[in-house]
């Protein structure tokens, strides 16, 4: 595959990771920048879906890729998408939100004399009656990622809903549903008939494999050892100097009980500040870009070794899902099914695994011991390929020069991005998908992997 060529960064300057034309090497774009723009895209798993579309548009590398594949396009049809989408905004999980009020409650009894005026008296605008459920910019943003979808593919796909054409499944989590209901408002001209599959909570091995692996559960999600690097960097002297920061920024004296896990709960209500309400004037206020980038870190130490490629079987177990939207390309072709449209609405938990089995994960280990700058330049990056309503969109075409080759594209969080392991082509062939999908789809065992030993 085509190396990226990297964009110069001085030594002063901190960059935020996008990709670029090759999604296995990471593209460096300095920040210009103001601190609302780094908090936007640096809150790691809880990121604002942001635009990616044209990001490096003026690169000619860049350039010279979407004017490969608008002329490419001229001799392809598409006849089928497939496309597994997180949800929009959401509320805090519940366990978060405890935490964030466990933080406004020690601050408010024990130091409130001390603490910034704002929040002596402040109240959470959310509670636990409201963890996990989609926000209304979430509601927004999945409208949109609709009607935006729905223009990419135009006349292409029927754009009347029918059982025969389109399967719209989601997981029992209400915000999939909501997401869901909210694609197809902009998606379909019917939107009122769409029928909606709602996978069991008991058993739902698509879209919630995690759920369903006895030894991923075991030795990853349920295992404390697993994220040693996490917990030795929550330890680390960068960890305790921003520690301090914060202690500061509060105005609270040095030996005030304040913990990184604290910090890690106001970074959190940042996060959720800015998704929600598009406020960066509370706790947001607190932080600087130093410590959000340090703290964005944290949370990917967590998700590399939890859902990313930090254990082989973080993304393995989702060769089930690959192996169902390869079907679904295989039953189109040979006449077994008239699906043409297949949405499937679920979690990070299954796109960012999805992702990484695919190839658009960098595997390079996040280590404690990490500096400054190998923080800065590290490759995995939550909040590029796992924000909020993170989508990855399987787009199947045929040959009009010759109907008997078909080509998959793969659109990474609506970015055109080369298939990992296809010599950089945006458009691979479907025998190339099959043989380099091959042992997911034939050899590997599900069953026998998440089997406890």
């Amino acid at each position: 595959m085509q190396a990226t060529s990297v964009i110069s960064v001085t030594a002063d300057e901190q960059p935020i990771l996008v990709y670029g034309t090759d999604m296995d090497q990471p593209t460096l774009l300095p920040d210009d920048t103001t601190d609302s723009t780094i908090i936007f895209t640096s809150m790691s798993y809880d990121t604002v879906y942001w635009d990616q579309r044209d990001l490096f548009i003026d690169n000619p590398e860049v350039q010279l890729v979407k004017l490969r594949t608008e002329q490419e396009l001229r001799d392809l049809t598409l006849i089928q998408v497939q496309q597994v989408i997180r949800p929009g905004t959401r509320f805090p999980t519940k366990s978060n939100i405890l935490e964030i009020m466990s933080l406004i409650e020690k601050l408010q009894t024990k130091y409130v004399s001390m603490i910034p005026e704002w929040l002596r008296a402040y109240n959470l605008l959310y509670n636990v009656s409201t963890e996990g459920v989609l926000a209304q910019p979430g509601f927004v943003e999945l409208e949109n990622f609709g009607a935006r979808t729905r223009e990419t593919v135009e006349a292409a796909l029927p754009v009347e809903f029918s059982k025969d054409n389109f399967i719209v499944q989601h997981t029992y989590k209400p915000r999939t549903k909501d997401s869901a209901t909210s694609f197809a408002k902009a998606f379909f001209s019917n939107p009122d008939n769409v029928q909606y599959t709602e996978h069991s909570k008991k058993k739902d091995r698509f879209l919630r494999f995690y759920d369903e692996c006895a030894r991923y559960n075991s030795e990853v999600a349920d295992n404390s050892s697993a994220f040693a690097e996490l917990e030795s960097f929550r330890q680390s002297v960068m960890m305790i100097e921003n520690v301090e920061f914060l202690k500061a920024q509060l105005n609270l004296p040095p030996t005030a009980d304040f913990t990184p896990l604290d910090l890690e709960s106001a970074y959190s209500a940042c996060a959720f500040d800015v998704a929600l309400y598009n406020t960066y004037s509370n706790w947001c206020s607190l932080l600087n870009n130093d410590v959000v980038r340090v703290l964005d870190f944290v949370e990917d130490l967590g998700n590399f070794y939890e859902k990313g490629p930090g254990y082989k079987i973080n993304y393995e177990i989702s060769a089930v899902l690959l192996k169902d939207v390869f079907g679904f390309m295989k039953d189109l072709i040979t006449g077994k099914t008239q699906v043409v449209g297949n949405f499937r609405f679920a979690h990070a938990e299954t796109t960012l695994p999805l992702m990484t089995l695919i190839g658009y994960s960098d595997h390079t280990p996040l280590l404690a011991s990490f500096t400054a700058d190998e923080i800065a330049f590290r490759g995995f990056r939550t909040s590029v390929l796992a924000p909020l309503a993170a989508n990855i969109d399987f787009r199947l075409y045929k040959s009009k020069s010759d109907s008997s080759k078909h080509f998959v594209q793969v659109l990474v969080n609506e970015r055109v991005a080369p298939v990992p392991g296809c010599n950089g082509a945006v458009f691979c062939e479907l025998s190339k998908i099959e043989e380099l999908w091959g042992y997911y789809l034939t050899t590997y065992d599900f069953d026998a992997d998440c089997k406890l030993n």
